[in-house]
């Protein structure tokens, strides 16, 4: 508890941006909206939005959900797939591979840590295969490749292991799978979250060493490390144009209170990063009144939506 204090207490130090004028769209959602994609492939954009209930306090709920920003209507996604698979969303992401565009999903179930992989149509998820491998320990993030291949941000060395994140031990490995065979892509970090990638750079967020990290992919292989950015407990990444999107937690304390008493605000932020340069800008702060937590920032359509990780809800700013 000391050891907890103490990082609490070196978190509470950092400094809160400049609230916006401006009143946030609140989106009833499932509980725990924590990780979101944009699909502007299939027959109207939409937004899919992992929900899982993560409060003690709350009955069981796993799922993925459909946000249409034209319409604004909210649905659950069907799921088709083996009877019986316990479903526990966190982290996801949307890949094309060849003619099939393909959902993934950190399922992090109690009795199993893995990556399920779903085929994307109008109105359903087709199971296509679950990614099951000793490597896969403590999954958060996932991001798909354009082969097919797959990259698992691991956040601890060991499942369940907070000693890694409070001392801020570097025992988090990242975890390359192609179809059937897992590696580690590369190693040493702490508290690794956010991953995604592009024209052959993958971009990883460690929440506890407060920074963004480039790499070169090759094979399967993150090679040639570099520091693009540094900012206080950075979660999932999104890419706005060339640039990154970064949702971060500046208040390490309000974040645990908020997740036993959701009456207890937490402040959201995102920026906006230049990966050639590192710069940053605030594109959204909210003392936590309109949401707490957010873990993921995604800008579409003139608007920047973020989903929190435990209350039911996501909001929508229009720029």
């Amino acid at each position: 508890m000391t050891l907890l204090l103490l990082a609490v207490s070196l978190t509470a130090c950092v400094s809160l941006p400049k609230a916006y004028q401006s009143k946030d769209e609140v989106i009833s959602v499932g509980p725990g909206p924590e990780d979101m994609v944009i699909d502007t492939i299939s027959e109207q954009p939409r937004l899919l939005v992992s929900c899982n209930a993560r409060r003690q306090s709350q009955p069981y709920y796993g799922e993925i959900n459909i946000y249409y920003p034209a319409t604004g209507q909210v649905r659950v996604m069907q799921r088709h797939e083996p009877k019986g698979l316990s479903f526990y969303p966190h982290g996801v992401d949307l890949v094309r591979v060849r003619d099939t565009l393909v959902l993934l999903v950190v399922n992090n179930a109690d009795s199993e840590q893995s990556i399920l992989r779903y085929r994307v149509y109008r109105d359903s998820l087709v199971y296509l295969n679950k990614i099951v491998d000793p490597l896969i320990v403590s999954p958060n993030a996932v991001t798909g490749l354009p082969d097919g291949s797959v990259l698992i941000s691991n956040d601890m060395g060991k499942l369940g292991n907070f000693w890694e994140a409070l001392l801020i031990l570097k025992r988090a490995k990242i975890i390359y799978w192609h179809y059937g065979h897992c590696s580690v892509a590369a190693g040493k970090f702490c508290y690794s979250n956010g991953i995604t990638n592009r024209d052959g750079k993958v971009y990883l967020a460690s929440t506890r060493q407060d920074k963004i990290f480039s790499f070169d992919m090759k094979d399967s292989l993150m090679v040639n490390k570099k520091v693009v950015s540094k900012m206080h407990g950075p979660d999932n990444l999104r890419f706005v144009g060339d640039d990154l999107l970064v949702a971060c937690h500046l208040r390490f304390l309000d974040f645990l209170k908020h997740r036993k008493d959701s009456t207890h605000l937490s402040p959201s932020t995102a920026y906006q990063v230049n990966v050639k340069t590192g710069e940053k800008k605030v594109v959204y702060y909210d003392n936590g009144a309109q949401v707490s937590t957010a873990a993921t920032a995604l800008e579409y359509g003139g608007s920047i939506y973020l989903g929190g990780v435990f209350d039911a809800k996501m909001v929508r700013r229009r720029k």
